[in-house]
């Protein structure tokens, strides 16, 4: 599990996956690793259905939702294509079914602010699934930055890029490859960056963006985007992401009155000056599997969302900062469509 200790409790829970895919069974393999779960399933596909159920224990495996009882389980994992969400999200209040959703929360605005309206009237516990918001060196430097470690938070550079096709070679077969199913660097990779920055510098303001597809063939959707942002609070951040370069490069810099702070993958580093070693760095996967390790979000974040249904606190992003995660995207895609910089209301 990592480093990060976290409260078991003895009550075992009926789980539905909903979407057998290859998030779904990263989230099979996360609530098994907890011990705390009775794991159902829901997919249409028949052979990833065989699958998990060859690979897992598996309580009831259902090709459609509407065959599963939903007022059965205690709690639902919605890992369909992000253009599904909302329906299964509705599904799930209609229930009174708890429930986290993957990211990103949809693909447009349709719909979305009725269905966290009902989650709210309902008092119903409904998170979003950002794994990074887990991982302990995330948690120290947004604790470091609300201590004041850096002084006033005032600029932010973020650069996530990568080969993608060599970590996901089925790209073009997958949602990825499609803008109305949640795909592209926009919708998909940069919602990750977005949740950072919302959980630790506000709520943004402004954006301008540029995008395209500049190399990935077969996909209909943008493999580089440059994103600029202001917030609130006055602090601005630029964001950049292409999904084509051979070296795997995810730098998040934070820049303060007194100090800066960089999440270099794992590494956390903390300057306070312009000397040639930083004051203080830790490397929070030292002596861990990088991969074992990134499994353990998943297990990690079950945990979280198992201690939510026993009244534990849960600091998983809320369908509230995941709509205005949507909504900065979707207003970064217009600003390059118009080629202007978008006002983001309330």
């Amino acid at each position: 599990m990592g480093r990060h200790e976290l409260q078991r409790g003895s009550v075992i829970r009926r789980v539905l996956i909903i979407g057998a895919g290859g998030i779904g069974l990263r989230h099979l393999k996360g609530y098994t690793q907890t011990g705390r779960a009775a794991l159902s399933i829901v997919e249409p596909d028949p052979k990833k259905r065989a699958d998990a159920i060859q690979n897992f224990d598996i309580s009831h495996s259902y090709s459609d939702i509407g065959d599963a009882d939903l007022t059965s389980f205690d709690l639902a994992v919605i890992c369909a294509p992000a253009h599904m969400h909302i329906p299964l999200m509705n599904a799930c209040v209609a229930a009174n079914l708890p429930f986290m959703v993957e990211k990103p929360l949809a693909v447009t605005l349709d719909g979305v602010r009725e269905t966290l309206a009902q989650v709210r009237s309902n008092g119903l516990l409904a998170r979003v699934g950002f794994t990074r918001r887990v991982a302990d060196e995330l948690q120290q430097l947004r604790a470091q930055i609300q201590a004041g470690k850096i002084g006033d938070l005032k600029l932010i550079y973020m650069n996530s890029s990568q080969e993608f096709p060599k970590y996901r070679p089925d790209f073009q077969s997958t949602y990825y490859a499609k803008p109305e199913m949640g795909g592209g660097a926009i919708l998909d990779a940069a919602s990750h960056l977005f949740d950072m920055l919302i959980w630790i510098a506000g709520r943004p303001k402004q954006v301008s963006c540029m995008y395209d597809r500049l190399v990935l063939q077969g996909t209909q959707t943008e493999d580089t985007c440059l994103i600029n942002i202001r917030f609130e609070s006055g602090a601005m951040a630029n964001v950049t992401i292409n999904q084509f370069q051979k070296p795997n490069t995810n730098q998040q810099e934070f820049i303060g009155t007194t100090g800066n702070l960089m999440l270099d993958h794992s590494k956390l580093i903390y300057r306070n000056s312009d000397a040639a070693e930083p004051a203080e760095i830790r490397d929070f996967m030292d002596g861990l599997v990088p991969m074992e390790a990134h499994q353990a979000r998943f297990a990690m974040q079950a945990n979280y969302m198992l201690d939510a249904l026993e009244g534990g606190t849960c600091h998983l992003a809320t369908l509230e900062e995941a709509y205005v995660n949507l909504r900065l995207a979707l207003a970064a895609k217009q600003s390059w469509d118009e080629r202007r910089i978008i006002e983001l209301e309330h």
